[in-house]
């Protein structure tokens, strides 16, 4: 590591600010420490530029939430490691936190250890961050790379794609590769960049974009199943708006090489334009797809044998050609939602359960109506539900009963496509633990 990096601690307490970084001078003594108060953050930050930011959030303090997105939103600091120093704050401000772009996070007090840990790791992915600009760099100058938008350009697609598939198959690890194009309501007088930079600003970290055609562009999604790719594919028709779209193909990279590959995803792209918003998955070449044709844009909700009223006119008012196109998108993520993250989960969880703790009860209902997951011993029950929050939003209740009388609940309001199988797990799994340490306590 280098010599010469910066450490800015960011603190209103100035007895914490000196605690931290009296610490970081003993233990980095080739380091610079320095520090700011939040008010002056962002216009010192920008003078200083840092090789780690150290943030310090004291009792869920809604202003270091919006300090951090405006960190975020300035260019020069977009990439700065930003360890999150956690005061007595709660499970949702993590949450919302990481939301926000921190990239690790440090309870305080801390150990001595603990800390010069978190910052050598910090440390180490600034110069990660910074080799990374480095070779982008090069690559923009041979003309590999476009410089205005950062995707791979027409000339180097199918070389890059060659590589990143090779390597998946030689790691045995997972990706997907999309094919996505704007729909036939996409405005024709908007130009290919434009439509790039909403794919940009959809797509995660490492996910890749090359230009296959004018209107047509790869993404090349490492480390992902198919359950991984809709959400991407949701975040960007949401970003495209209300009044136009995307279509797209998907394969889960399996044995094939991308010359074998190719021309099943165009014609699966093929078939998606004759619809809006199509996500389908194309065929795999040397093995069975069951997902094969599938749209996982537009899954058709579980049906009940039998049905009550109110979820008869829930369907009813459903399927009405008066709904706004809005709500249909959101009903259609949402039936997805159930089948490749709600229901791995719980089915994940209630196996977990019940081989870990004697004559427990679990259940879960996943449908369009009601998601619900429910542990049950003696007098003992815990239920975890998610519903619609309103403009995009998934709300999950926990409550915890012991004989009767209510022992917790909890509410935590996520943006949907940030509902993922690691979020959820974690809100499950911390619901499991309480569930089980009453259990074993007596009565």
């Amino acid at each position: 590591m280098g010599f010469n990096n910066t450490i800015t601690v960011i603190s209103n307490n100035e007895a914490l600010v000196r605690q931290i970084s009296d610490k970081l001078v003993l233990l980095r003594d080739l380091d610079k420490v320095t520090n700011s108060t939040q008010k002056d953050a962002v216009e010192f930050l920008k003078n200083q530029l840092p090789n780690v930011i150290m943030l310090h959030c004291a009792k869920d303090d809604p202003d270091t939430l919006k300090l951090i997105k405006d960190i975020r939103n300035e260019s020069i600091l977009f990439e700065t490691p930003i360890l999150f120093l956690d005061d007595n704050c709660s499970r949702e401000t993590i949450i919302d936190a990481f939301d926000s772009g921190i990239n690790d996070i440090l309870k305080v007090p801390c150990e001595d250890h603990e800390l010069l840990i978190r910052a050598i790791w910090c440390i180490q992915k600034d110069e990660m961050n910074t080799n990374r600009q480095t070779k982008l760099g090069f690559m923009k100058d041979l003309g590999i790379i476009q410089p205005d938008t950062g995707v791979y350009t027409q000339k180097y697609c199918e070389e890059f794609l060659k590589n990143e598939l090779e390597h998946v198959m030689n790691h045995k690890t997972s990706a997907c590769l999309m094919l996505i194009t704007p729909d036939s309501k996409y405005p024709g007088y908007k130009n290919p960049k434009e439509f790039l930079d909403v794919i940009n600003k959809s797509i995660r970290l490492n996910d890749s974009v090359a230009i296959k055609d004018v209107d047509e562009f790869y993404i090349f999604l490492p480390k992902t199943k198919l359950n991984g790719v809709y959400p991407v594919f949701e975040r960007i028709n949401n970003n495209l708006g209300v009044d136009c779209g995307a279509n797209a193909s998907v394969i889960e990279i399996k044995d094939e090489r991308f010359e074998a590959v190719k021309d099943l995803l165009q014609e699966a792209l093929n078939k998606a334009k004759e619809e809006t918003n199509a996500l389908i998955v194309a065929s795999s070449l040397y093995s069975k797809d069951p997902n094969a044709g599938i749209n996982l844009a537009k899954q058709p909700p579980v049906e009940q044998k039998t049905k009550t009223k109110a979820q008869e006119l829930a369907r009813k008012v459903e399927m009405s050609p008066d709904d706004d196109r809005k709500n249909k998108l959101f009903r259609q993520a949402y039936r997805q939602k159930c089948k490749i993250v709600f229901e791995p989960v719980f089915e994940k969880y209630q196996n977990h359960i019940n081989s870990k703790i004697k004559d427990v009860t679990v259940r879960y209902e996943v449908t369009v109506e009601k998601t619900k997951f429910t542990m049950a011993k003696n007098n003992l029950r815990a239920a975890l539900s998610i519903t619609y929050g309103g403009n995009y939003k998934a709300r999950i209740d926990t409550a915890l009963v012991y004989c009767d009388i209510t022992k917790n609940t909890n509410t935590v309001v996520l943006d949907f496509v940030q509902l993922n199988f690691q979020k959820l797990s974690q809100i499950l799994e911390e619901l499991y633990i309480e569930f089980k340490n009453y259990a074993k306590a007596p009565d």
